[in-house]
């Protein structure tokens, strides 16, 4: 098959390589359209075509208000010049995995949609995790999302959410899950020897875009928790480029007492430094307040971590509580505070569950296995599309 993904601003580049390496490594013809340096130097050898065709010129210009309204400009010539290569390049299926203006990109996708079918998948059905760069993005979007002949989301918890707000039959949405991260075991690189110097025995990551819904303030007051034998020698590392102020979480960490047992790391990370921290941390805390999937998660999986995550969307579908780690209420101090503590004071336990972390990245969370239902959906929906639009196909 002849396959085009579309991440135009590069939102989930890591998960457009794995699962476009690995639909390319089943014998399909995939190219992936996304902005300049929209995939990272892990995809230095691709199997498949990259086009960077989106912000060609507001990309290479500083973030701003100014940026944000000439991106949208240029994002309505980028969908104009993309409907006259696909014209050219012929796809059996277009598959989206973002819509950055759906205002814009609707009337596009019924020119899109007379080349090929069309597939969403919908990585969150609450848009841009409730915190869009701009209110624009979220103009249009019920209408455009209707545009679609199929949709992909990772989890049943999602489907219920979008079949409910976009009243679709539950035939248009498919379950897929996402994959594990596992290239992340090879970028292990050494942390800086300043970074290194802090670390105590046992190390506590809550690693990613620090945004208000994913409760690491919960997190700062149920570390604080913790007995005063296991604070002493245990560090907490909260890692990751902030979207909120900061000075309110490091001034709670300060009412705790808990300043000197807390490592902040702000700013944006490096894939090998991800690596790294993960590779070295005892127990990896997910206390987010909603999800419906988290790439972070599938990153921890792939080193065979322990996890603490809090009981709300796709987590509860992937993580067996008592098992894999501990499963908490959310906003929950006492449950997570009590989960930690049980962690960090057994090793064994915590040996016992990473082990079982491990198996979760072979099987159905393996990339050729998503790849191969992708595939397999794919032909689905072009056959039911080519039954539709008769031998214009």
């Amino acid at each position: 098959m002849k396959i085009v993904m579309i991440d135009p601003s590069g939102f989930t580049p890591s998960y457009d390589h794995c699962l476009g390496t690995a639909i390319a490594q089943q014998g399909n013809q995939l190219v992936i359209a996304t902005m300049e340096a929209g995939l990272g130097r892990w995809t230095e050898e691709i199997n498949y075509e990259c086009w960077e065709h989106f912000y060609r010129v507001t990309g290479r210009l500083s973030k701003g208000k100014t940026r944000t309204y000439l991106k949208g400009c240029e994002h309505l010539f980028d969908m104009e010049r993309l409907w006259h290569r696909l014209r050219q390049w012929e796809p059996d299926v277009i598959h989206f995995q973002w819509l950055p203006l759906p205002f814009v990109d609707k009337f596009f996708l019924r020119k899109f949609r007379k080349i090929a079918p069309l597939v969403l998948t919908v990585h969150d059905t609450e848009p841009f995790h409730g915190a869009p760069s701009s209110r624009l993005q979220l103009v249009g979007l019920q209408s455009a999302y209707k545009q679609f002949d199929h949709y992909i989301v990772h989890t049943q918890y999602s489907k219920k959410m979008l079949v409910e707000r976009l009243l679709l039959s539950e035939e248009l949405v498919s379950v897929i899950s996402h994959g594990v991260f596992a290239y992340y075991r090879k970028l292990v690189d050494g942390i800086r020897a300043e970074q290194v110097s802090q670390f105590r025995e046992k190390k506590v990551l809550f690693l990613g875009i620090l945004k208000p819904y994913k409760g690491v303030d919960i997190l700062l007051q149920a570390f604080a928790r913790l007995s005063k034998q296991l604070m002493k020698d245990t560090v907490l590392q909260i890692v990751g480029y902030p979207r909120i102020p900061i000075e309110p979480l490091q001034a709670l960490a300060q009412r705790l007492g808990i300043e000197d047992h807390v490592f902040w790391d702000l700013r944006f990370v490096e894939e090998t430094e991800i690596a790294a921290y993960f590779s070295q941390a005892d127990v990896v805390v997910l206390p987010y307040r909603r999800i419906d999937q988290s790439g972070v998660l599938m990153v921890a999986l792939a080193f065979g971590k322990p996890i603490i995550a809090s009981r709300v969307g796709g987590f509860t579908e992937i993580l067996e509580d008592g098992r894999h780690g501990f499963l908490v209420e959310p906003n929950n101090i006492d449950a997570l505070a009590y989960a930690l503590e049980r962690i960090l004071e057994d090793d064994g336990l915590r040996t016992r569950m990473g082990s079982e972390v491990e198996k979760l990245a072979c099987g159905k969370l393996s990339w050729s296995n998503i790849a191969a239902r992708t595939i397999q959906l794919y032909q689905d929906v072009l056959e039911r599309w080519r039954a539709k639009h008769g031998n214009q196909a």
